[in-house]
């Protein structure tokens, strides 16, 4: 038997397509995993998404405790940002447990995760994730490298991101992505067989990195879908989801029906409709409604107004000049604007004790702004629609207890993604007209599909609220072990009724 339990993420594959071509025949395999599995909703930490959502499913703690909510973050006492690295992460992977606990795993491509320093714990990272942290894979032990490339070779699509800009060769993008599904496939096959592991946790990430890039060709209502290019491709998000479908419906056959079989998406995809690009505008004129009455930030214009050859040499020098300005607004301000995902923005309360130069007291007074800010927020029309541009504010002491609660957003801006944002208006703010400019077409959603089946796991929907905090300890609970400390808890609908 190659594994107990075999853990596969797929990374950012948005749920409610996996249900619909589950069930209309697109995708056999999790149509019969529908039929046969249990299954649930999996919500990730509220608020946080891309840049906590792995960390808080392989360490099963929340971002408040360790500590990441984006890949470069501030710097606590200054303001400044700094890279956030997987060994920067302030709770180890549930693994770690395990493996020290004498339990044999194999960890394959999870993203955003640290090595393990452990034998009994095998793992290949970053070889082909969306977004990789470092350039070069990362194995454990480090000889390994050497049998990937033998197996699998590189990674042959790269950063997503990248090659849709540069090219905007969307079928190409499509095949690297089925190319690259099918070697992961052979990749983890090759690890299932080397031993009697106690678990295989392995990610495909290959959902994430089409979901950014091709979403405007699978829906037909986005403002870049192209009907020309419609008929000669098709929806390749589709095509993409279905090479993932014959991949895991091969790999779950080969580990054999002993095997406990573990399937979730770790959250969803949808249009890249949010206003985060305007968030740092916003919050200058909620502060300065003086900013209202000006039509042009002279010093945009003027950077826009250069010729582009010239932008290319003077941008190292305009990066230090732009990043020396922004620390000093910030030391200014009550309220900034901070780097996060695009989905989901995030404001910090320049606060007394905390920031060098903090100008807002604790308690009453910040308690009073960050309601202020909440109120103006919401308030602010997407002019197109009528509708207001931000759904709700999310406050993070509100979400979160732990010793990093400091480094998170103090305020968490999730936008109304029902339409594109483009001109929004407020008594507060006046009006900003501005459009998205980045190449990626989908982006985030909150909510990710968990499916188990395996001996005596009963099958159908889990009713419970289910969070991605709660796969460690499932794992552990299915192998016998109680994973101590952890925000989750065991989906009991997969252990409760196995002979763990």
């Amino acid at each position: 038997m190659p594994a107990k339990i075999f853990l596969i993420g797929l990374d950012a594959a948005e749920a409610s397509l996996l249900r619909k071509w589950g069930s209309d025949g697109s995708l056999p395999f999790i149509g019969s995993l529908l039929e046969v599995a249990a299954w649930g909703e999996l919500h990730c930490p509220p608020g946080q998404y891309a840049g906590s959502i792995w960390p808080s499913i392989f360490t099963s703690v929340s971002p408040a405790r360790h500590g990441r909510y984006f890949n470069t973050q501030m710097t606590l006492g200054s303001y400044d940002y700094a890279p956030f690295l997987p060994q920067d992460l302030k709770h180890p992977p549930f693994y770690e447990f395990l493996a020290a606990a004498g339990y044999k795993i194999a960890v394959i491509d999870v993203p955003k995760a640290p090595l393990v320093n452990n034998p009994g714990c095998v793992q290949i990272l970053d070889w082909g994730a969306h977004d990789p942290e470092f350039a070069q894979m990362r194995t454990e032990p480090v000889a390994l490298a050497r049998e990937v490339e033998a197996v699998a070779g590189l990674d042959p699509v790269g950063i997503c991101d990248h090659t849709s800009r540069e090219t905007g060769d969307f079928a190409g993008l499509r095949d690297r992505l089925v190319q690259r599904i099918e070697t992961k496939g052979r990749l983890i096959s090759a690890q299932l067989d080397k031993a009697n592991w106690d678990l295989v946790f392995a990610v495909f990430s290959d959902s994430h990195c089409a979901g950014h890039q091709l979403w405007h060709q699978h829906d037909a209502q986005h403002p870049r879908h192209d009907p020309v290019l419609d008929k000669d491709i098709g929806d390749p998000l589709r095509t993409v989801y279905q090479a993932l479908d014959r991949e895991i419906a091969a790999l779950a056959a080969h580990a054999g029906p002993e095997t406990v079989f573990i399937l979730f998406s770790s959250h969803g995809m949808g249009a890249h409709y949010d206003g985060t690009f305007l968030l740092d505008e916003i919050v200058r004129r909620l502060q300065d409604p003086k900013r209202a009455k000006k039509t042009r930030d002279p010093l945009r214009w003027l950077w826009r107004s250069l010729p582009m050859g010239l932008r290319r040499r003077l941008r190292p020098g305009a990066v230090q000049a732009q990043r020396a300005l922004a620390g000093a607004r910030m030391g200014e301000s009550d309220f900034f604007a901070v780097r996060t995902n695009d989905n989901c923005g995030g404001i910090r309360i320049n606060l007394a004790g905390r920031e060098p130069r903090g100008r807002v007291e604790p308690g009453t007074p910040y308690d009073a702004l960050c309601s202020q800010i909440e109120t103006e927020l919401k308030a602010i029309v997407n002019l197109e629609t009528g509708e207001p541009v931000v759904r709700e504010v999310l406050h993070s002491r509100d979400l979160f207890e732990g010793p990093y609660l400091d480094d998170l957003p103090d305020l968490n801006v999730v936008w109304n993604d029902s339409a594109p944002v483009r001109t929004v208006a407020s008594d507060k703010i006046g009006r900003i007209e501005r459009s998205y400019t980045g190449n990626r077409t989908g982006d985030h959603r909150d909510k990710g599909l968990v499916l188990a089946k395996g001996p005596g796991i009963p099958g159908g929907r889990i009713d419970a609220q289910l969070s991605s905090m709660d796969i460690g300890p499932t794992v552990a609970a299915c192998l016998g072990a109680t994973l101590a400390g952890s925000d989750g808890r065991p989906i009991e609908a997969v252990f409760k009724k196995r002979n763990c």
